[in-house]
């Protein structure tokens, strides 16, 4: 009688166990939009953060979303973007929950968005015509310098650029159309603008001495994800210390 008493304790206790588990994997699954689907959307920049290789993500950020799902036990489902403003927007709008632009932590389109800790950091850039190799400020006396809206909150930072006239641009489109029709001098961008912008008649150099921006990944408001996508974000710097150290 006693042994049978045992046994019946012994599968009460296995069962709330497994209970517990599945409880805490709902808890878990309910960080996102559809329980165990993790959607991340992501901008294409054509560079080592991200890039399209047969139409699959590849790159640190693909990389530290492919960690999250891992992590959470999630199955995940890309969305790639050509800019960060339909990326954004498509956040808000409830279509990801999360995602990766190179967007700095003083982006004022994030305002208000649970973000991940940095990523990743870049360096300003200045746009100028094709052959004009300018990587500093000291030519800038007598023209004017165009901001873009991501570099803007920054500005101040840049080394010499008190004594120059700025004029910032809402418009990336119109800032890369007045370098290349030389009624700008240069326009201060960051990394990934520069990418977008360089063609047959801009190019762009890193700015020297410039100040760095931090990237991080964004959620939506009220994201519970944020711990999940903390923990991916150290693991994969992890992964790169080990493999350096491994060469």
């Amino acid at each position: 009688m006693r042994k049978k008493s045992i046994q019946v304790i012994l599968s009460l206790t296995l069962a709330a166990m497994l209970l517990a588990g599945c409880g805490s994997k709902k808890e878990e699954t309910g960080a996102t939009a559809n329980p165990g689907i993790l959607r991340v959307g992501i901008v294409n920049g054509g560079d080592r953060y991200a890039n399209s290789i047969s139409g699959a993500p590849v790159g640190i950020e693909p990389d530290i979303a492919n960690l999250v799902a891992d992590t959470g036990g999630y199955a995940i489902q890309f969305s790639v973007q050509d800019d960060t403003d339909a990326l954004i927007a498509g956040l808000r709008n409830g279509e990801y929950d999360l995602v990766f632009g190179r967007i700095p932590q003083t982006d004022q389109r994030i305002v208000g968005l649970p973000t991940s800790n940095p990523y990743g950091k870049g360096g300003f850039f200045l746009l100028t015509p094709r052959y004009n190799y300018m990587d500093c400020l000291t030519v800038m006396q007598g023209g004017t310098l165009g901001i873009s809206t991501q570099t803007d909150p920054l500005k101040d930072e840049v080394e010499g650029i008190d004594g120059i006239v700025k004029e910032t641009y809402p418009s990336l489109e119109q800032l890369g159309k007045e370098v290349a029709s030389g009624e700008l001098l240069a326009g201060l961008v960051s990394e990934r603008e520069a990418v977008a912008l360089i063609d047959d008649s801009r190019q762009a150099q890193e700015l020297l001495n410039s100040p760095k921006e931090e990237y991080v990944a964004v959620m939506p408001e009220g994201s519970k994800l944020k711990d999940t996508v903390n923990e991916a974000i150290n693991q994969y710097k992890l992964n790169k210390i080990n493999q350096t150290e491994e060469q």
